[in-house]
């Protein structure tokens, strides 16, 4: 019986250690999936400096207080100014599910604390 619970034990360990290793890898990616993508506007330190970013009006992610799905829509639909015109990008075409739930998580690590 001990035995069976140890393995029962170690099988679970390294499951965490596995779902641990996947998080850190999404983890990963967002910041991949935001260099690419959203830094040219939104800059490296998501505080909307760069050239583009002023012109277009891009919000600084440090002050953002959306939930994750609302965050999801932006980066699906992209955002209108109340006059309709683009001011951000829709990325559903370039961005799949799992890259824009990476993404959702990685502009999270922008706010202020």
């Amino acid at each position: 019986m001990a035995s069976r619970l140890h393995g029962f034990c170690i099988a679970g360990f390294v499951s965490l250690l596995a779902s641990g290793t996947m998080w850190v890898a999404r983890a990963a990616d967002g910041a991949v999936v935001y260099e690419n993508f959203c830094a040219p506007c939104h800059g490296l330190d998501g505080k909307a400096r760069t050239p583009a970013g002023k012109k277009l009006g891009a919000r600084d992610l440090s002050e953002s207080k959306l939930a994750d799905e609302a965050i999801a829509a932006q980066i699906r639909n992209g955002v209108k100014t109340p006059q309709g015109a683009e001011r951000m990008p829709s990325f559903k075409d370039r961005v799949n599910a799992e890259e824009t739930a990476a993404l959702v998580a990685y502009v999270k690590t922008f706010r202020k604390k």
